[in-house]
């Protein structure tokens, strides 16, 4: 037979702790924050566009991520240089269209890098979380689910 003792505490309720407040990360991660637009943002793009970037623009971010800043500045005026050469065949079509593309996505992951990241293109991109995210709370409220039953 085995008896337990009861502690010197018992009948007490236990101590309740309450979690230490999560330090704000430095980084949103290895692909940033990329995110759809406000709707009242100045500037905007096909929903094509938009889903494109949304796609792309965390690729380059983590591809820029290991690169010290002399490669990014390397980067930064490579990208600049196509855009400015064959910005539309990016549009519109043509022999350099992809390479076009690719320098966008590329340009705007280097201006995520800024304080407050860039919106652009219908699309929103930073890497360190800023005040005024637009990224911290949905761009477009999620439907209700009465409104999801009348679709």
């Amino acid at each position: 037979m085995t008896t337990a003792t009861p502690s010197t505490g018992a009948g007490k309720e236990p101590l309740q702790h309450e979690p230490d407040p999560q330090p704000t990360p430095p980084t949103h991660g290895p692909f940033g924050r990329v995110v759809t637009a406000p709707v009242e943002s100045p500037t905007s793009a096909s929903a094509t566009w938009v889903t494109w970037l949304l796609f792309m623009v965390p690729l380059c971010i983590a591809e820029l991520r290991g690169l010290s800043q002399p490669e990014i500045d390397r980067v930064s005026a490579q990208a600049a240089d196509l855009i400015a050469s064959h910005g539309d065949d990016a549009q519109y079509g043509g022999h350099h269209q992809r390479s076009a593309r690719t320098a966008i996505a590329q340009g705007l992951a280097v201006l995520a890098r800024a304080d407050g990241g860039v919106t652009a293109l219908g699309i929103h991109a930073c890497v360190r979380p800023h005040i005024g995210c637009p990224g911290t709370s949905p761009a477009y409220p999620s439907p209700s689910k009465h409104e999801e039953r009348d679709v």
